[in-house]
């Protein structure tokens, strides 16, 4: 799970910025937070802005974070196992880039994340300069592993003993120093280690729009996704279950002559027979095989724990789908699955829905500078109508029509 995320100098944010996962005080929806290791964190995070204000931005700043990792941590035919860290891999939009600015690059990209796996606390971060690792440090559970600036690594003082001058190794200037730390076989180092690359391998899950449109694929990611489910029998009948609660008449999936086809129920006006009809995917909406795809995911995240990170989950779903799966992350069994998730529906956006600290804000300033902030961070009431004051402007953070160009387009 994710404590909090740091990061500066990323795409449309210059400035550091913040996506804290920790609670406020607030008495609010208890039922809405993770209690592990003395924190409070919340469970969801919905991340409202206009259009080009940077909230993609935000969750690219995570999946590159991540992407760059995983790619060092694992081989290359690990990284095509998953579908998305492997399109980000061989697109921009997986690149750590630095803000844009039409002066020459000249501070660092810095990253940090503090994140929970298997029981234990991690804080990881690095900071780059036009591809080369400036620094570099680990912590587990408040003990430092190592520090780093350039190619000196300074073991923190539990694990001297491990210090790289005494195993020969010697460290590239765009190698993490955490993937040479994989490759030991001593069995502190792996204590440390594997909870690590656990999390980079199944700790977050994403799901980007616009990687669809990429068509990296042979086949579209929700395809895939059935594939997945049908060798997965409980998540396929959670995520089925789930659906004909949503009020689709869903009953089954199967192979035939190797083609998944989805069955349906249906019943005959004239006779009211009820029978299950079976339909190759082409067949379905795009908002159905996503469901299929995203339940598989949700359902595997409150069983192993973790964190579902989705850009615009506004496309394709009702309003009413989209609050189903929110109050599945909310809901009090769930002890240790997280959503962050970027949105434009204020249907939702409502103090029975949200705490003051789950609703963030993605702005952005007329240097093309983007900033996050949420309602604890700007004093808002609990008892503020949160979509109406959203919509009234007294958040930030939505369209703002400048009238004499609107005359100017319109003449």
């Amino acid at each position: 799970m994710i404590i909090s995320f740091r990061f500066k100098n990323f795409r449309s944010f210059a400035d550091e910025t913040f996506m804290d996962m920790r609670a406020v005080g607030y008495k609010e929806h208890p039922s809405h937070l993770i209690r592990s290791k003395n924190r409070r964190l919340i469970k969801t995070l919905a991340v409202y802005g206009s259009n080009a204000s940077g909230k993609t931005n935000l969750l690219l700043a995570l999946a590159s974070f991540h992407v760059y990792i995983y790619q060092q941590l694992f081989t290359i035919r690990s990284i095509g196992k998953n579908p998305l860290l492997s399109a980000l891999h061989h697109v921009d939009a997986g690149r750590i880039v630095p803000f844009w600015c039409p002066e020459p690059d000249e501070e660092p990209i810095d990253m940090e994340l503090s994140f929970i796996s298997q029981g234990h606390t991690y804080e990881y971060g690095f900071s780059l300069f036009q591809g080369t690792v400036l620094t570099e440090s680990l912590a587990l559970d408040n003990h430092i592993v190592f520090t780093r600036t350039g190619d000196q690594i300074h073991p923190g003082r539990l694990y001297e003993k491990f210090a790289p001058e005494k195993m020969n190794l010697g460290i590239r200037s765009n190698c993490l120093f955490c993937t040479i730390l994989s490759c030991m076989d001593s069995p502190s180092i792996l204590e440390v280690i594997r909870p690590f690359e656990y999390y980079f391998s199944h700790g977050i899950s994403y799901y980007f729009e616009f990687i669809e449109h990429l068509k990296l694929w042979e086949n579209s990611r929700e395809e895939k996704a059935v594939y997945r489910l049908l060798e997965k029998s409980e998540a396929l009948n959670y995520a089925l279950k789930h659906m004909r609660i949503l009020g689709m008449p869903v009953e089954d999936v199967i192979y035939e002559h190797g083609i998944p086809k989805i069955g349906y129920r249906i019943r005959s006006p004239r006779t009211g027979e009820s029978m299950v009809h079976y339909a190759c995917m082409n067949d379905f909406s795009n908002g159905t095989l996503k469901l299929l795809s995203l339940f598989e995911e949700i359902f595997l995240l409150l069983k192993r724990g973790g964190t579902l990170v989705i850009d615009n989950i506004s496309n394709d779903f009702h309003p009413a789908v989209i609050k189903y799966m929110v109050d599945l992350f909310q809901q009090e069994t769930n002890e240790n699955a997280q959503l962050v998730f970027t949105t434009y529906d204020v249907s939702i956006l409502n103090n029975r829905q949200f705490r003051r600290d789950e609703v963030a804000f993605v702005d952005i300033n007329q240097v093309r500078q983007s900033r996050l902030y949420t309602l604890a961070d700007i004093k808002v009431r609990s008892d503020a109508s949160f979509s109406k004051d959203y919509l009234l402007g007294k958040y930030g953070a939505i369209p703002m029509v400048r009238e004499e160009q609107a005359r100017d387009q319109s003449e």
